[in-house]
C-alpha cells in the first residue's frame, strides 16, 4: 500500500438517529435526557464496531454505518474517521469515537452513520477500517460486504452466498441485515428496515451482470405486489410467504 496520510474530510450524516442524538448528547439533541449514570471525567478514544458499508452519494465517498455506546447523556461525542490512507488497491481508515468510563451506564448501542471522503475515487478498491483486515469491505455488484478473511475477493460462484446477499443489503440502504425470505440464482427476496422505528418491508431483486438489483418493494403477504412489478417471478418463491417482518 502507498500513498501518504492526509487530513480527512468527514461529516457526520445522518448523525444519529433522534433518541441516539438525544442519548447521548450530540450537540442538536432538545429533548429532555435521563439522569446519568456515574461517569469518569476523563475522555478516552475507542474504535467503533462498524455495522456496514454503503455507497456514497458520489464516486469519492461511502457511508459507514457504526454501533456506539448508549443510552446515558454523555455516554460519546465526536464520532469520526480519522487516518485515511489510500493505496492504488486499499483504503485504510480508522472509525472511533471518544466516552468517558462510566459505572453501569453506556452498555446499550445505538446507531451511527459517518461519511468516509477519499481524494481519488473508489472505484473497486478494499476498505480496511481499524485495522481489521481479516473483515475487509469489497464491492460486489452495486453494494459493500465481506467476502474473504485473506483480505481477497473472488466473487462467489453462488448468488445466493452472503457475501452477494450483504452486498444488496448495502445497496438497498438498509441499517440492519434484514431477513432472507427466498432465494434462487435469478431471484432474491429479503425483508429490510431501512430507518430504525419504521416497519420493515420486502425487497424483491432480480440477478444481472452487475449483482442483484431491486426492483420493487412489498408490504403484504404472499405474491401480488411482487407478480404486479415482474410476471416472470416464480410463484413458488412468493406463494407462502408470510407478510414482512
Amino acid at each position: 500500500m502507498t500513498g501518504p496520510r492526509r487530513r480527512p474530510k468527514l461529516a457526520i450524516v445522518g448523525v444519529l438517529v433522534a433518541a441516539a442524538a438525544t442519548a447521548c448528547g450530540v450537540p442538536g439533541a432538545t429533548a429532555a435526557a435521563p439522569a446519568p449514570t456515574t461517569i469518569g471525567a476523563e475522555w478516552r478514544s475507542f474504535r467503533a464496531d462498524v455495522t456496514g458499508i454503503r455507497p456514497g452519494s458520489d464516486d469519492h465517498s461511502l457511508l459507514v454505518q457504526i454501533a456506539l455506546p448508549g443510552k446515558d447523556p454523555g455516554c460519546v461525542r465526536e464520532p469520526r474517521i480519522e487516518q485515511v490512507v489510500e493505496g492504488k488497491t486499499d483504503i485504510r481508515a480508522d472509525v472511533v469515537y471518544s466516552t468517558r468510563p462510566a459505572a453501569g451506564g453506556c452498555q446499550d448501542k445505538v446507531s451511527g452513520q459517518l461519511r468516509l471522503t477519499t481524494a481519488e475515487p473508489i472505484a473497486d478498491r478494499t476498505v480496511i477500517l481499524n485495522a481489521d483486515t481479516g473483515n475487509a469491505w469489497h464491492k460486489l455488484g452495486a453494494g459493500w460486504s465481506h467476502c474473504d478473511s485473506r483480505g481477497t475477493c473472488a466473487p462467489p460462484a453462488d448468488h445466493c452466498d452472503p457475501a452477494w446477499i450483504g452486498a444488496a443489503v448495502s445497496a438497498a440502504g438498509a441499517d440492519s441485515p434484514g431477513t432472507t425470505r427466498a432465494c434462487d440464482p435469478a431471484w432474491l427476496v429479503l425483508d429490510l428496515r431501512k430507518h430504525q422505528g419504521e416497519p420493515p418491508s420486502r425487497t424483491a431483486f432480480r440477478w444481472s451482470d452487475a449483482g442483484w438489483t431491486s426492483f420493487t418493494q412489498a408490504r403484504t403477504a404472499g405474491c401480488a405486489e411482487i407478480l404486479a412489478a415482474e410476471r416472470k417471478f416464480p410463484v413458488a418463491l412468493c406463494r407462502t410467504l408470510p407478510a414482512p417482518a
